[in-house]
């Protein structure tokens, strides 16, 4: 599924870029700061501690970036990670010997693990233009914020007492921490002003540890120090706003 959304993104975009390379190479690119806000959609592939918790994960990002007339940018965003894939069974005493969970109401629970988290971070890095007649070019990024993910429990019915009323924090695995976070793709700003995005490579790692005091599933206190890392690619498309000496003028 991951593979065939950033496939999907990857084809959109090439569609995208075509018509705007056959452009008049008279246009000429658009000159000092500019301001954008994103929105994007990506993936990734967990490494580290967290391979052992959960499978690959899709992410949908909100943020902004500044970037200077020397092409140097600053940035901020917010990721907000989710998938379907729990590796590490914290049901698992609840589980009878055929692998199912019994309800409260002795029936055969509708019950489901899934992976969420988010990143939130800032950071600073440059645009290295690829010729002159364009302001696109190879971005590099480095940015910190604090990571966290956890376990979400989705119970259809309901039926399942140990979840109930907040006993579910003794099961979620609750993790937070700093993370630093590299970035690096090819950011296009068109020489019409009107298309602009990124397709990046996002290598996050993440200092973290558990929250809560112990698990409930195990009853030992829970890890004090993780790596927590992920390797992704996502696609953003910005809303600009380009300075000019005189005036500012909005495209997108």
């Amino acid at each position: 599924m991951v593979k065939f959304i950033l496939s999907f993104f990857v084809l959109v975009f090439i569609g995208l870029v075509q018509p705007v390379m056959g452009q008049d190479d008279e246009l000429k690119p658009t000159e000092g700061p500019i301001i954008l806000g994103g929105i994007g959609l990506g993936g990734n592939l967990p490494m580290a501690d967290m391979k052992d918790r959960y499978g690959s994960n899709l992410n949908f990002s909100l943020g902004g970036e500044f970037i200077n007339q020397s092409n140097w940018l600053t940035n901020g965003e917010f990721i907000y990670m989710y998938g379907n894939h729990v590796k590490e069974d914290v049901l698992l005493p609840f589980r009878t010997s055929t692998g199912v969970i019994m309800g409260d109401d002795e029936q055969i629970a509708d019950i489901f693990m899934r992976e969420r988290g988010w990143y939130l971070g800032a950071g600073t890095g440059r645009l290295f233009r690829i010729t002159k007649k364009s302001r696109s070019g190879i971005k590099l990024l480095v940015s910190g914020g604090l990571l966290q993910h956890n376990i979400r429990f989705v119970d259809e019915r309901n039926a399942v007492g140990q979840l109930r009323i907040g006993r579910h924090k003794g099961y979620d695995r609750l993790t937070r921490g700093f993370a630093l976070k590299e970035t690096i793709g090819y950011k296009h700003l068109s020489n019409d002003q009107r298309l602009n995005f990124d397709i990046a490579i996002d290598f996050i790692q993440g200092f973290t540890s558990e929250v809560r005091a112990y698990n409930f599933d195990t009853g030992l206190p829970t890890k004090s120090s993780r790596l927590d890392m992920m390797i992704g690619v996502r696609a953003v498309l910005y809303l600009a706003f380009y300075r000019r000496s005189s005036e500012s003028v909005i495209y997108y």
